[in-house]
């Protein structure tokens, strides 16, 4: 196991100051998760939501809670994973069984662990599209601790982009500034 514990992470949300707005989950509400994933949730992310709170911690938007928990714009763990699957195959996609978006960063951006396998490596969702991170869960928390920026282009291997667009409202033309995956 890499270095990070839930108590580091525990120790990290304390000091920061914030008020944890969702106290933890039960070893139920964590379970019947589980139940409607279909697997288990890692287990560094399963203390964390016993023994610190049902999500809204963390980077960006803050970790996803399960029943009861924090719910992104797309709903709790279980909703938004069934919402990806949905998403994916109205698209003609399939959704990587066991990729589990977990922490939001608002604009339909999205980290998600693959629970599929030990390490626990973490993909980043963006524009319809997930790819794999070089760095795992354990790795992903540590860097967040550390105060990395967890979206930067270096370590998301992104590239910014000014296309120019017309706003539908004003009909002018105007530069906005999007990320896209490097190919």
């Amino acid at each position: 196991m890499d270095g990070v514990t839930h108590f580091k992470i525990r120790d990290y949300v304390i000091h920061q100051g914030k008020p944890l707005r969702f106290p933890p989950a039960s070893e139920g509400d964590v379970e019947d998760t589980e139940r409607e994933l279909g697997f288990s949730i890692p287990t560094l992310l399963k203390c964390c939501y016993l023994k610190i709170g049902n999500g809204g911690f963390g980077p960006g938007y803050g970790i996803i809670g399960v029943k009861g928990g924090r719910a992104s714009d797309h709903g709790t763990l279980a909703e938004i994973y069934r919402l990806f699957q949905h998403d994916q195959a109205a698209e003609g996609k399939e959704w990587k069984a066991g990729l589990l978006p977990f922490c939001s960063w608002a604009c339909n951006i999205f980290s998600c662990v693959d629970c599929s396998e030990p390490k626990h490596v973490v993909h980043l969702y963006e524009a319809g599209e997930a790819w794999s991170q070089n760095y795992t869960l354990y790795q992903f928390f540590e860097m967040w601790i550390a105060g990395v920026d967890l979206l930067s282009t270096e370590l998301t291997n992104t590239e910014l982009v000014e296309p120019e667009i017309i706003n539908p409202f004003t009909r002018k033309k105007y530069r906005v500034t999007a990320r896209r995956r490097k190919k």
